[in-house]
């Protein structure tokens, strides 16, 4: 059984559907739609040293709390753009590279998917596969790789996502 509607509540009932289809719309795509600002810092820790690079002040504490190392130089910062579920690629130093994907939000805390890898010859070996969760604008620190053979350094990364 269909009806057909006509007259002057053919044009409301028009109006009433594009709405309720476009808010249907909106709601399906409100995820995929999610903005993400997301910083990954790739840092050398010495004990060779105890020299901090200024731009690494406001996460000096947890450094020397988490690594036993006594210098911190920030080697390469990168921040960008990305959405939910789409990784943001970082080359970081010394052929490690690593995608930090945003995975979800909720209220003050975000989770993320990290990957951290190293070249080795024409392949790249996995270092680190692992979600985390963590309050909005606050660092993940992950680490303790070894850069190279010449000296005791080693990589720390910090992530974080907004």
């Amino acid at each position: 059984m269909s009806a057909i509607v006509t007259g002057r509540s053919a044009p409301i009932l028009a109006a009433v559907v594009c709405a309720v289809f476009a808010n249907a719309l909106a709601a399906g795509d409100d995820k995929q739609g999610q903005s993400y600002d997301v910083s990954a810092w790739a840092i050398r820790a010495s004990k060779s040293n105890n020299e901090v690079s200024l731009k690494l002040k406001p996460i000096v504490k947890d450094l020397k709390k988490r690594f036993n190392y006594t210098g911190f130089k920030l080697e390469r910062k990168k921040q960008g753009k990305t959405s939910e579920g789409k990784a943001l690629s970082i080359d970081l130093t010394a052929g490690f590279k690593a995608k930090v994907t945003p995975l979800e939000r909720k209220g003050s805390r975000v989770k993320l998917k990290i990957e951290v890898t190293k070249r080795e010859g024409k392949q790249d070996k996995p270092l680190l596969n692992t979600t985390v969760g963590l309050d909005r604008g606050k660092f993940h620190l992950q680490g303790g790789w070894k850069i190279d053979s010449k000296s005791a350094d080693v990589l720390i990364i910090a992530v974080s996502a907004r």
